[in-house]
């Protein structure tokens, strides 16, 4: 649409907007296994003033709006007490997981000073690591897993070389809700000097408290002997408002190489800590809200409840009427992959796509992920049986479809929804199509 003659008026206004996000997947009525990670009602709303308090302030200077300094600081040193407990870390605030990685991965460089500088991941690694090896220059050296998800800790150090500035691990990684073996690495790769930088945007908030559901937490964090910095996302199960991360390092040195400072321009001295300049204080007083008012007793009682739903959830997809489902790998949380031999796991996907449910599929080996949020322990039924319905719809598919024939495919990241193969040209036409207002080829 083009800039209107004349503004709208508030009715107007809202109608449009309900008329725009008619289509969103009903994350709020629990349909959605991905994307939004809700909290109790009364938890949320209080999350969302804060955000909304805090919306026009702007995070760029800490010295007109020392509301900055105060909720940065505090939500850095909580997230300390959790993820790097009795130990020293050297934190800052950034506005997601990839912010996070993207400015380890510059401290890494700067500090290494390599002249062809190298990093070091899993396949299984988020691509913010593929995206900050190319925006910062660095070669991204990709190490294969098993098939329960992990990599083997000498094959990752073989990988590594003298121009190797950092290896990058996960707490769990996405696909499958599993944890590298990130102590076996991490200390490998001390006696060689490389760094560790451990992605928890998943975990940091929820693996420690996993002893609430009867799981001894996995270490992965800045205790462990080796592991040089850590990420945490506090808009995941940390539950705040997008988008808000914590990122710990073990020396002040090398967050200090993550830091850009510009002397010389005329319009002032500059000192920026992450790749953001202007940025709302609202993502850091909605994190803080977000954490205070659950406090380790909250944060505790939302990872039993949702642990078991995870459970409840991986029985019932095990049931033969169900598919037969089984869990790739070991994954300790509520993040997880299923997949099965008995149906095509992608007609499946697209089934409960179908009856309203926004599924990710994903492979290898195909495979439905899910992560769990404390809205699902209410639709938990319904989904077992749409999936009951959807398995019969697959091997009734499966038999009339033509060899060969493609199924409903998903993506990470732009999540496009469609069939054939996903090229890097239709990767890009979905974006084009995103920016342009119009229907993806």
């Amino acid at each position: 649409m083009d800039l209107p003659a004349h503004g709208l008026g508030a009715a107007d206004l809202r109608h449009l907007l309900d008329e725009l996000g008619a289509g969103d997947v009903d994350w709020r009525a629990g349909r959605g296994w991905s994307l939004v990670y809700d909290s109790p009602a009364w938890h949320q709303a209080l999350v969302h003033e804060a955000a909304a308090r805090y919306a026009d302030e702007n995070a760029l200077s800490s010295t007109a709006f020392p509301s900055a300094q105060h909720f940065e600081s505090r939500v850095v040193r909580m997230v300390g007490s959790v993820v790097a407990p009795g130990v020293p870390s050297f934190g800052m605030f950034a506005s997601g997981g990839t912010e996070s990685t993207m400015v380890a991965v510059k401290a890494y460089r700067d500090l290494a000073r390599q002249a062809d500088p190298s990093l070091v991941v899993p396949v299984t690694a988020h691509p913010a690591f593929g995206k900050a090896a190319a925006y910062l220059g660095l070669r991204l050296v990709t190490v294969a897993v098993g098939p329960d998800g992990r990599p083997d800790p000498a094959a990752v150090l073989a990988a590594c070389d003298e121009s190797t500035v950092a290896i990058g691990l996960s707490a769990p990684n996405y696909p499958y809700g599993v944890v590298d073996p990130i102590p076996e690495i991490a200390v490998l790769a001390a006696e060689r000097g490389i760094g560790v930088h451990v992605d928890a945007a998943l975990g940091g908030l929820f693996l420690p408290f996993l002893t609430a559901a009867g799981v001894t937490p996995p270490r992965f964090a800045l205790d462990v002997p080796g592991v040089t910095s850590v990420a945490v996302d506090l808009h995941k199960y940390g539950y705040g408002a997008k988008g808000a991360s914590v990122i710990l390092f073990a020396s002040n040195e090398l967050r200090h190489a993550a830091y850009h400072v510009a002397l010389g321009w005329p319009g002032g001295a500059y000192a920026s800590s992450a790749v953001l300049g202007t940025r709302a204080v609202g993502p850091a007083a909605a994190a803080f809200t977000a954490m205070v008012t659950l406090g380790r007793s909250g944060y505790e009682a939302l990872v039993a409840q949702v642990m078991s739903t995870a459970r409840a959830l991986q029985t019932g997809l095990a049931d033969a009427q169900r598919g037969a489902f089984r869990v790739v790998g070991d994954p300790p949380m509520s993040v997880f992959a299923v997949t099965t031999d008995q149906v095509q796991v992608p007609l499946v996907a697209g089934g409960l796509q179908r009856r309203g449910w926004w599924i990710d599929a994903q492979g290898p080996p195909p495979s439905i992920h899910f992560i769990v949020f404390p809205r699902h322990e209410q639709v938990l039924d319904h989904f077992l049986a749409d999936v009951a319905d959807a398995v019969a719809d697959a091997a009734a598919e499966a038999r009339d479809a033509a060899p060969g024939a493609p199924g409903p495919l998903a993506s990470y990241g732009v999540m496009v929804r469609g069939s054939g193969s996903l090229t890097e040209a239709a990767l890009r036409a979905h974006l084009d199509a995103r920016f342009d207002g119009r229907e993806a080829p």
